[in-house]
């Protein structure tokens, strides 16, 4: 890259003593109260239409899922006490607590169990698709029940920490009235603005009260980073996610900052079948792409060190990653030409992708310029933000700028590899690799952490993605609380905060 040009950072902060003492602060709505910001919008009570990333705070303080996970996203026990699977791993088995009852006064049973895992089964949104390998839920005992796959999920159980796992009221399962769970609080509707603000009190009847320290949460959807940022600041929330470039400034403010690996960026290939742009459908040519990024001068003045360079999709500390491919794709745009020449594009060739700015502005400035500079002329589609991820997934534009988190092979591989994924336009277009999938589904143990590691090393040989960089999930919170960040995804589980000291 001949420059690089960033796009600037405006900051309009609200002074200091507006709403108490900056940094160090209570909430504003009481030392027993956790308020947190949150930027995505809330998708609905019913679990069936649950995101995930950040989503998961909206839902953890009225559902209660059958495993909690640790810092490392290790399965524990939740609702669930002990599981087990069966020798071809299509069967897991779980045993549930006794004694627990939903705030409607309903028991937690296996029936309830099974009624809300197949009721979110049949949703759309990311808990949905976490759970497409159950066939049935059966009810062994009113305290046991055997979920049945139509093939191996390796993830599964992990899946069930989240809302994939979290259990509704039979009674209720779309939620129409509001959500009923048996989490560990109740939504407070007097004190609940839709779309605004959602607060909660304590459940009473919750059994296992000291994982959850606060007596009462309240959630705010502030969708502007620098809005999310003043709140922080001011004291009226107590945590909150906030970008690479504001976050010296929130530290000189008093303000705890925390940064861990989140999401692979870069440059997502969709069309890698040639369907529309057929240059993508060369090897050599999606290999061009990788040469043409800066990837340590992005992490440096793009993302100010909250990233790490990568040139692969695997996450570094996940299982499936491996070092020595971070040699491959050296910063090279001589050799992107060559390639490019050699492939039948000495001039390079056009291509339509989406505007990303209005999420990534420097982004967008970097990609463009650099495909620019090995020849490759770039035609920028002003899309609504609101069309942004619909029009990718349907394969409307053939590459654009993307994040995806990759720490749990299975799970990246259900998202973005599988015939049926959900950020996989070209659907069955490579039997090869659907071969190694099937094989790393089946496998255990080391074996199968060597077929997710040959995957790895397919998608670098072949470049599917000409990935960046690992971004960080930059949070900042009041000194107030003390907060434990869980390993490979953005959101921080309610549960893993805690008052400091």
């Amino acid at each position: 890259m001949r420059r690089m040009v960033m796009a600037g950072v405006a900051l309009t902060l609200v002074a200091a003593s507006a709403c108490g003492r900056s940094g160090a602060t209570a909430s504003a709505t009481g030392d027993d109260t956790l308020t947190l910001s949150i930027g995505n919008a809330h998708t609905g009570w019913d679990l069936a239409s649950a995101a995930l990333g950040d989503n998961i705070q909206y839902y953890e303080p009225v559902f209660d899922s059958l495993v909690r996970l640790d810092p490392k996203a290790r399965p524990h026990p939740n609702l669930a006490t002990s599981w087990s699977y069966d020798r071809d791993r299509t069967a897991l088995t779980m045993r549930l607590r006794k004694d627990v009852r939903f705030t409607d006064g309903t028991a937690l049973d296996a029936t309830a169990v099974r009624k809300s895992l197949l009721h979110t089964r049949e949703g759309t949104n990311e808990a949905a698709g976490k759970l497409r390998a159950i066939d049935s839920v059966e009810v062994v005992n009113p305290r046991t029940v055997a979920i049945h796959l139509s093939a191996p999920d390796p993830q599964l159980v992990v899946n069930l920490g989240d809302p994939s796992g979290m259990i509704a009221s039979p009674r209720d399962l779309t939620a129409k009235g509001g959500p009923v769970g048996s989490g560990p609080y109740v939504l407070d509707k007097a004190a609940t603005t839709n779309g605004s603000t959602y607060a909660f009190t304590r459940n009473p009847d919750y059994w296992n009260p000291k994982a959850y320290p606060f007596d009462k949460i309240v959630i705010k959807n502030i969708s502007d980073p620098t809005a999310r940022l003043n709140a922080l600041l001011s004291g009226q929330v107590d945590w909150a996610r906030i970008t690479p470039q504001t976050a010296q400034y929130a530290k000189g403010r008093g303000l705890e900052v925390r940064a861990h690996a989140d999401s692979v960026e870069g440059l997502y290939i969709w069309d890698r079948t040639g369907r529309i742009v057929p240059a993508l459908g060369k090897v050599k040519v999606r290999q061009a792409l990788n040469h043409a990024f800066d990837r340590k001068t992005i992490v440096e003045k793009l993302n100010l060190g909250y990233a790490t360079a990568t040139s692969q999709m695997a996450t570094a500390g996940s299982t499936w990653y491996e070092k020595s491919l971070e040699s491959d794709y050296a910063y090279d745009p001589a050799k992107a030409r060559k390639l490019l020449a050699e492939a039948g594009y000495p001039h390079g060739f056009t291509v339509t992708m989406p505007d990303v700015s209005s999420v990534a502005p420097g982004q967008q400035v970097v990609m463009v310029q650099a495909l620019e500079d090995i020849g490759i002329k770039v035609k920028v589609d002003k899309i609504p933000f609101t069309r942004l991820f619909t029009a990718l997934q349907s394969g409307e534009y053939p590459m654009s700028w993307f994040k995806l988190q990759s720490g749990q092979p299975w799970d990246f591989i259900q998202s973005e590899l599988a015939k049926g994924a959900a950020w996989n336009p070209a659907k069955d277009f490579d039997p090869r690799l659907n071969r190694m999938i099937d094989k790393a589904q089946r496998a255990r143990g080391a074996a199968q952490t060597a077929a997710f590691r040959e995957i790895n090393s397919y998608l670098q040989d072949n470049a599917f993605n000409a990935p960046w960089d690992v971004l960080d999930a930059v949070q900042g919170n009041s000194k107030k609380i003390e907060v434990t960040p869980r390993a490979f995804v953005s959101a921080v589980p309610i549960y893993d905060m805690a008052p400091a000291g």
